[in-house]
């Protein structure tokens, strides 16, 4: 969303830093400033964007809309999920705007959680969000959660509305408390719609959510 907004200041490949939690429904102002863009809510400044040059993201392994759809019968939000009310993946969630996917374990794949996602009218910021959420869900959320720290995604094609995707999530490594995670957006038969590479922060116990960073590659 960010990125978008500010493209006639720093071109289509960005950063984007997150200085406060982003107000929904709501309009946002964008200044430029110095070769970046300001991104306000009245007097807050809610995100920097600034352009960046980054190499293709690792891309998480494909699997089947059959493998797919088992790992979501293991999905562990369903019995303890530290964020209910996630657009993406929440279970406290009945308005139309919730995308509610469900990533499991995936049978054969050590660190690697599948599901499927049938777009209703899909965008880019859809995209992006449903190459987001899956990639915490490969790591160990029990206890005090992971949140996304840092994010860069390629979204190379928009999937068709009304046909079922697959998404992959990967967990790469963990330092300390630092995870590093891939995603991957499929069809049916292989092609690839966008790719994610992230870095997600675990929580200390009396610690909140902080505000996020993503890099959004187009």
């Amino acid at each position: 969303m960010f990125a978008r907004a500010a493209v006639d200041v720093v071109g289509t490949t960005a950063v984007v830093q997150l200085h406060a939690a982003p107000p929904l429904d709501t309009e946002l102002t964008v200044h430029p400033h110095r070769g970046r863009a300001l991104v306000w809510h009245e007097d807050e400044l809610v995100a920097t964007v600034s352009a960046a040059v980054h190499d293709q993201p690792a891309v998480a392994p494909f699997v089947t809309v059959a493998a797919a759809e088992r790992a979501s019968a293991s999905f562990a939000g369903e019995t303890a999920h530290p964020f209910p009310q996630c657009v993406v993946c929440g279970t406290a969630r009945t308005d139309p705007a919730a995308l509610h996917l469900t990533p499991g374990s995936v049978d054969g794949f050590p660190g690697v959680v599948a599901c499927t996602w049938t777009p209703g009218g899909p965008d880019l910021d859809t995209v992006w969000a449903v190459l987001d959420c899956p990639g915490g869900w490969a790591l160990d959320q029990s206890g005090s959660p992971y949140v996304l720290g840092r994010m860069s995604a390629r979204v190379h094609l928009v999937p068709p509305p009304g046909e079922p995707t697959i998404v992959v999530a990967q967990h790469i490594a963990t330092v300390g408390r630092t995870a590093r995670v891939t995603s991957a957006l499929f069809g049916p038969d292989g092609t690839e719609f966008g790719r994610a590479q992230a870095t997600w922060v675990r929580l200390s116990a009396s610690a909140h959510p902080a505000p996020r960073k993503r890099e959004c590659l187009r």
